[in-house]
C-alpha cells in the first residue's frame, strides 16, 4: 500500500472512530450523515461543500466534547449558524471529511440584565430573536444588517450593517464571550463578564472577532444592548449623481450630528431592478431622472423628538434644493423606504448570477472608486449589469455584477475570476479593502494572499498556529 493510501486509510479510520464516539457520548439524535446533511452543505451565497456529518451540541460541554475528540482524532469541525454568509465560510470543502458544526440548537437567552443594559445569549440564536425576546424591555443590539446572521455568526464576521454610523460594528457592541478552544481539553474560556470598564489584561476576546471560527467555537456572548428609538425620520432623496450624495451626507451631518443613524445609497438601476421584480413595491417618486438616490435615518431614544427633526429636515432639503444638489425629496418612516433597500439583493438574484462585492474605503476615495468599476465593467465586461448600493457614510460599498440569464454559458470560472481580479485591483489602487464585513473564508482566500500585507500575513499564521495547532478549525488557514 503506497503512502497516500495509508493517510486515506488513517483519515477514514479517524473519522469512523470520531462519529462513533460523538453517537456515544452526544447521542445518535445530535448526528446527521449521509443525504440527510444536504441542507447545511449550503449557504445563502451557494458555496456548497460536502459534509462528513452535522452534530447539533445542545450546550457548551457538548462543544468541548467535540473539541476533544477533533483534537484526537485529527477532524476538521466547522462552526455553522445561519449560513447567511457570503464567503463560504460555514461550509465544508468536498472532500467529505469534515465535519459541520451546527449550533442551532444553542438558542438560549441566558441573562437580561434592563438596567444594564446587556444580554448574555448563546451563540446559535438568531438576530431576530433575540430581539423580539428583547423588546419588551424597550431594547434592541443595534446591528441591523438585511439578512438573519447567528449571534456566532455575527461576531465571526464582525458585521456592522447599515446602521454602522451611528452604532459601530459588533467589536464596538461586545461586552464578552464564551469560547470553546482547540486544545487536548476542550478548554471552555468564560469571558463573559458584562463589564464596560474591565482594564486588568488583555482584551482576549478581540481575538476571536472577524476571525471566522479560525480561533475557537464561540457558544455565548454578552452583548451592550441600546434603547429602542422613539423618535425617527426617514427620507428617501433623488440626487443628481454619486458625488453629490457626499455633499448631501455632509448637510445631514452638521445638522444632526450623531443623530444621523443611516445613510445609505441607491443606484437607479439597482433601485429599477428592486421595483421590476418586487411589484408590490413602489417608487418613491413614481419616476424620477436621478443617477441614484440616499435613504436617510435620523434616530434618537428620546421620545417627542419628530417634530423637530422632520422641521430641521426640511430646512436641509430646502438649501440643497435650492443649490441644485437634490433633485426631489420624500419625508416618511422606516416601514416608508427600508423595504426598497432590503430586497435589492434578492431582485438581482431572480434576473441572473449575482457576483458580490462588500468593499470599503476613505469617503474620499468612494465615488472614485464607484465610477472607475463602472467604466472597466462596460469595458471589459460589456454583457455584465453593474448595480451598486451601500453605506456611504461609513465608507461601505455594495458593488454587485449580474451575469444575466442569457449570458451565463458565456461566463464560467476563468471569466468569473477574471472579473473578481479586476475589481479587487481597483479596490486596492482606491485604498480599499477587498472585505468590509464578511472576512476572508475560502470566496477571498486568494485576495487575502494578493492584498494582505506579507508581515500582516506572517503574524496571522503564527496566532492561528498558537490557537489551532492541529488544524482543527474553521475552512480558512492563514497560509
Amino acid at each position: 500500500m503506497s503512502d497516500l493510501e495509508h493517510t486515506v486509510d488513517r483519515q477514514a479510520s479517524g473519522l469512523d472512530a470520531f462519529l462513533a464516539e460523538v453517537a456515544e457520548m452526544l447521542g445518535q439524535a445530535s448526528l446527521l450523515t449521509g443525504a440527510a446533511c444536504a441542507p447545511y452543505e449550503i449557504d445563502v451565497a451557494h458555496c456548497r461543500g460536502k459534509a462528513a456529518a452535522v452534530v447539533f451540541p445542545r450546550d457548551t460541554h457538548s462543544v468541548s466534547v467535540l473539541m476533544r475528540l477533533a483534537v484526537r482524532h485529527r477532524i476538521r469541525l466547522v462552526a455553522q449558524g445561519n449560513r447567511s454568509g457570503l464567503v463560504g465560510g460555514a461550509v465544508t470543502d468536498n472532500s467529505g471529511k469534515q465535519v459541520i458544526v451546527s449550533l442551532t440548537r444553542m438558542r438560549q437567552v441566558r441573562e437580561i440584565d434592563p438596567l444594564n443594559r446587556t444580554v448574555i445569549v448563546e451563540a446559535g440564536a438568531l438576530l431576530s430573536q433575540l430581539n423580539r425576546t428583547l423588546e419588551s424591555h424597550s431594547l434592541y443590539f443595534p446591528i441591523d444588517i438585511g439578512s438573519d446572521p447567528a449571534i456566532g455568526g455575527l461576531i465571526g464576521a464582525n458585521a456592522g450593517g447599515s446602521r454602522l454610523l451611528k452604532h459601530g460594528d459588533v467589536r464596538h457592541n461586545l461586552l464578552g464571550i464564551e469560547v470553546v478552544l482547540a486544545d487536548d481539553d476542550g478548554t471552555v474560556v468564560q469571558l463573559l463578564a458584562p463589564l464596560r470598564k474591565n482594564n486588568t489584561g488583555l482584551d482576549l476576546k478581540q481575538l476571536f472577532v472577524g476571525t471566522g471560527g479560525a480561533f475557537g467555537i464561540i457558544t455565548a456572548a454578552t452583548l451592550e444592548l441600546k434603547r429602542i428609538d422613539q423618535s425617527t425620520q426617514s427620507v428617501f432623496v433623488a440626487l443628481p449623481d454619486h458625488g453629490t450624495a457626499l455633499e448631501v451626507l455632509q448637510a445631514f451631518e452638521h445638522q444632526f450630528g450623531d443623530l444621523l443613524c443611516a445613510f445609505e445609497v441607491i443606484s437607479d438601476a439597482a433601485l429599477a431592478i428592486t421595483l421590476r421584480n418586487f411589484p408590490t413595491l413602489r417608487h418613491p417618486f413614481g419616476q424620477s431622472s436621478a443617477s441614484c438616490y440616499a435613504l436617510i435615518e435620523i434616530a434618537s431614544s428620546m421620545p417627542g423628538l419628530h417634530s423637530l427633526f422632520a422641521q430641521r429636515t426640511e430646512q436641509v432639503l430646502e438649501e440643497l434644493y435650492e443649490s441644485g444638489r437634490v433633485h426631489d425629496a420624500v419625508l416618511g418612516n422606516s416601514s416608508s423606504f427600508w423595504p426598497l433597500r432590503d430586497n435589492l439583493p434578492l431582485a438581482i438574484a431572480k434576473e441572473g448570477i449575482p457576483l458580490s462585492f462588500d468593499v470599503a474605503f476613505s469617503r474620499s476615495r468612494l465615488v472614485a472608486f464607484r465610477d472607475q468599476a463602472a467604466q472597466w465593467l462596460q469595458r471589459e465586461h460589456p454583457l455584465l449589469q453593474l448595480y451598486d448600493f451601500g453605506h456611504f457614510a461609513d465608507g461601505g460599498c455594495h458593488l454587485i455584477v449580474l451575469v444575466p440569464h442569457a449570458h451565463i454559458a458565456q461566463y464560467g470560472i476563468a471569466k468569473v475570476v477574471a472579473v473578481r481580479s479586476g475589481i479587487y485591483k481597483l479596490v486596492s489602487e482606491n485604498g480599499g479593502c477587498f472585505s468590509a464585513e464578511h472576512g476572508v473564508g475560502p470566496v477571498n482566500a486568494a485576495y487575502y494572499s494578493k492584498y494582505t500585507a506579507p508581515e500582516v500575513q506572517k503574524i496571522s499564521r503564527a496566532m492561528q498556529y498558537l490557537m489551532d495547532p492541529q488544524a482543527v478549525l474553521g475552512r480558512y488557514r492563514y497560509t
